[in-house]
C-alpha cells in the first residue's frame, strides 16, 4: 500500500490547529513531508508526535498490577485486625475469645474461621506487636497501598517492598488486612513484606521473603 494515504490522515489530523496547516493535493512524498513539518509548526508537531511515540510503546513494567494480577500465596503471614474485627469476628462465630492474663486474650479459632484460611488463633495483647493478628494460609487476592523500592535481583527476578492488604471475603473485613513484615527477626505492623516477583511467560508474584 502507498504511504500517501497515511500522509493524508495526518495532515487532516493537524487541521484546525494554531498556525494549522492547508490541505493541499500532495505532489509527491517530499511536498508532503514538507507541508507536514513546516518550519513555524514544528512546536506544534513535536510534543504531539512525542506523545503519540510513547502511547504506542506501552505501559512497560507496572508492580503494582503485577501483585494484584491474581492470588498470592501467602504460607504463615501474618495479617493485622483491629478491635471491631476482632469483635465482629467473635460474633460470627469465626473464633472464640479466652482471656489468657489480665493483658493477654487468645481467639480460638472455628471452622467458620479455618474455612476463611485463617491457621492460627488470633492473637490480642502480645507485647511483642502492639495490636492484635492472625496467620493466614492459603492464596489470597492481594490490594498495594504503598509501593516502596524495587531491586533487581537478575533480568528475571525482582524484590518489590510493599505495604500491602490482603482481601479477605467476608463482611467482618470489609478493608483489606495488613500484611505484616518482618524487622529482627520478628513480625513487625510497621514493617511491609517483600515480594519476589518473577518472569516466566509474565510477570508475578513467586512469594513474599524475609
Amino acid at each position: 500500500m502507498h504511504n500517501s494515504g497515511i500522509f493524508i490522515g495526518w495532515r487532516l489530523l493537524f487541521t484546525g490547529l494554531e498556525g494549522g496547516l492547508k490541505l493541499t493535493p500532495p505532489r509527491d512524498d517530499k511536498h508532503v513531508v514538507a507541508n507536514l513539518f513546516p518550519r513555524n509548526g514544528l512546536r506544534i508537531c513535536g510534543p504531539l508526535l512525542a506523545g503519540l511515540v510513547l502511547a504506542g510503546c506501552g505501559g512497560g513494567f507496572d508492580p503494582n498490577g503485577v501483585v494484584e494480577s491474581r492470588p498470592v500465596r501467602l504460607d504463615g503471614e501474618q495479617v493485622v485486625l483491629d478491635l471491631g474485627q476482632v469483635e465482629c469476628g467473635a460474633r460470627e462465630d469465626l473464633w472464640t475469645i479466652s482471656r489468657l492474663d489480665e493483658s493477654r486474650s487468645v481467639g480460638r479459632l472455628t471452622q467458620k474461621g479455618r474455612d476463611l484460611q485463617f491457621s492460627d488463633d488470633v492473637q490480642i495483647g502480645d507485647p511483642g506487636i502492639g495490636v492484635p493478628y492472625v496467620q493466614i494460609h492459603g492464596s489470597f487476592p492481594v490490594k498495594v497501598m504503598r509501593m516502596g523500592t524495587i531491586l533487581d535481583e537478575d533480568g528475571y527476578t525482582k524484590l518489590a517492598n510493599a505495604r500491602a492488604g490482603v482481601k479477605i471475603a467476608h463482611s467482618c473485613f470489609p478493608n483489606p488486612l495488613t500484611l505484616m513484615g518482618i524487622r529482627h527477626g520478628q513480625f513487625d505492623q510497621s514493617t511491609p513484606p517483600i515480594f519476589r516477583l518473577k518472569l516466566d511467560a509474565d510477570w508475578h508474584v513467586d512469594q513474599v521473603i524475609h
